[in-house]
């Protein structure tokens, strides 16, 4: 269906002839030159019961004299005149052709008009979205207590930035956005091409509660959300309470202010997900904490150096009190030299790295446990990780941080087998004449052991592996892979992963996410451990991290959201 973007919603305000609207004036519309017809509408998007425009020639001067229909709806005519006519949207218009019949000749105008209906405040009743009309999120939308919000495939939901909109779900009401593979569901920012950031609005959140199986986010986009105040972390899709098996399922979050993800859930919430992306987010790009439980499969971040927020943007960080079990997970890191991203001079613009290297507070590829900003106390996590790929030069690609997680782990509360990570060490050569030098993260470290501000554990930097496996971590468990970035040639790609198309830089608005063939991701994969005994677990996979051959992204993904046209 053909809609429009959020800038034609302004003229309902200004009243004046702006670009992609037709005006009565504008010479360059395609009907120009007939002897009766419509010759310009304005504006080209409305809500029902709004008064339009619509300019022409050959029409009649009395009310009574002109026929007007939109989309079929019968709009009734208040004002005329032989060159233009004053219409009310009717209720229940539908985006489509507006036709104008006078005596004998009738005309439809070139282009659709659009149909828009604003949503703010609180929903006491249940509500359903379908496609032929655009929607805009004003403020905080809230959805009650036994309410359904239901969002037939192929729909567009804007959101206002200037009241920086949010939709929650409250405890007792239910979101069933169902969408299709080649007609996903779509939230995004309200404003133009080339006019969007990453926090341009809240995001979704499922509110705490005791959950619903009705809940249902399938085919998703979630775009330019995780807007949030200083020291309160933002994220696009917030999920506060238990999601059903399979009812979390083809969600992608692109460009978040904060989070990609965030499951924050309390005593007894558990959260089942399957086949996401967190692409180019500021913050996390999943961040699990407080009591949830998580079980995940299938799931990928890639990070845009650009917009990689430089004071810790983790790819997975687990910092809750049950163990969270993932399998088949890839991270593909921010950093520039590894991403192969010319970024020209530092840019110092919200959310943009300012430099092409990480920095001392730069992300973890898996980063467990941690220290709270509020209280400088060490957070426990526990992760069960399996058949994974961790790529593309983290701080470290994998950070067991603080003693109480690094106890947990040596203990077998955090079990991290079939695992690939690439050599993450950054040294003086391949970080020279950078603004900042990083510090020297490893493929797998303990992290604030000796020290809460002491960085990684001390260890020979000569040394890749940098931890201390034991029965429940065999050393033969975690593949380390050759670097992506060579110290020779600082600014060289290569690797043996077959991850080259999905790293590099200039391929991020169009990435390849299946490894080349003969990658040895393709094969290793293993789901006879116990804590992978979750009969949600597809156990069939061979391969090791979120893709083998076949691409799930495909037909309902978007990396470029912000050239997209949401007409």
């Amino acid at each position: 269906m053909y809609k429009k973007d959020y800038w034609f919603i302004l003229i309902l305000i200004a009243g004046g002839c702006f670009l992609g609207v037709s005006c009565k004036k504008d010479n360059s519309n395609p009907n120009q030159g007939i002897s009766y017809g419509i010759t310009g509408i304005e504006p080209m998007t409305a809500e029902d019961g709004d008064t339009i425009r619509i300019y022409g020639i050959g029409f009649r001067a009395d009310i009574g004299g002109n026929e007007v229909n939109i989309n079929n709806a019968v709009a009734k005519v208040v004002a005329a005149s032989s060159d233009e006519l004053s219409v009310v949207v009717p209720a229940g218009a539908k985006t489509g052709t507006v036709a104008v019949k006078t005596a004998n000749q009738t005309n439809s105008f070139s282009q659709p008009f659009n149909i828009i209906i604003s949503i703010s405040g609180d929903q006491d009743s249940s509500r359903t979205l379908t496609p032929e009309k655009l929607y805009l999120l004003k403020g905080d939308v809230r959805m009650k207590k036994g309410t359904v919000l239901t969002i037939q495939p192929g729909t567009v939901i804007l959101a206002d930035k200037i009241s920086m909109a949010g939709l929650t779900i409250s405890d007792g009401a239910s979101i069933q956005a169902n969408g299709a593979a080649d007609k996903p569901i779509v939230f995004t920012s309200g404003r133009i091409i080339g006019d969007r950031n990453p926090g341009d609005w809240k995001g979704i959140t499922l509110d705490a509660g005791a959950g619903s199986s009705e809940d249902i986010l399938k085919y998703v986009r979630i775009e330019f959300a995780g807007f949030h105040l200083p020291y309160e972390a933002g994220a696009a899709l917030r999920l506060s309470r238990s999601t059903g098996v399979g009812k979390i399922a083809y969600v992608q979050t692109s460009y978040s202010g904060g989070d990609g993800f965030r499951c924050d859930g309390g005593t007894g919430v558990t959260n089942y997900l399957q086949y996401l992306v967190a692409f180019g987010c500021a913050g996390n790009d999943f961040d699990i904490s407080g009591d949830a439980r998580v079980v995940a499969q299938f799931i990928t971040g890639l990070k845009d150096p650009k917009y990689a927020d430089q004071f810790g943007a983790d790819g997975l960080l687990v910092q809750s009190s049950r163990p969270a079990t993932i399998s088949n997970l890839t991270l593909m890191g921010p950093n520039g030299l590894a991403r192969a991203a010319n970024l020209g001079s530092p840019s110092y613009y919200l959310n943009q790295n300012p430099d092409d290297v990480l920095n001392n507070y730069a992300g973890r590829g898996v980063h467990v446990g941690g220290y709270s900003a509020l209280t400088a106390l060490a957070v426990n996590g526990t992760v069960q990780l399996f058949n994974s790929v961790i790529a593309a030069r983290w701080l470290a690609g994998i950070s067991i941080d603080g003693s109480p997680a690094w106890d947990a782990y040596e203990n077998g509360g955090s079990v991290i087998r079939r695992t690939t990570v690439t050599y993450t060490l950054a040294n003086f050569t391949n970080t020279y004449g950078h603004l900042e030098q990083p510090a020297r993260g490893n493929c797998f470290n303990p992290e604030n052991i000796d020290n809460p501000n002491s960085g990684f554990g001390v260890f020979d930097i000569t040394q890749r592996q940098c931890a201390v496996f034991n029965t429940h971590n065999d050393t033969a468990a975690l593949q380390l892979a050759t670097p992506f970035v060579s110290v020779s040639q600082p600014n060289s790609i290569y690797d043996d992963l077959g991850l080259w198309n999905m790293a590099l830089y200039k391929n991020i608005a169009s990435p390849v996410m299946t490894p080349a063939d003969g990658s040895s991701l393709l094969q290793g994969a293993s789901y006879m451990d116990a804590e992978l005994n979750d009969n949600f677990i597809d156990k069939s996979p061979s391969f090791r991290g979120a893709f083998g051959s076949a691409d799930w992204t495909k037909s309902w993904s978007n990396y470029s959201p912000m050239q997209t046209s949401y007409n």
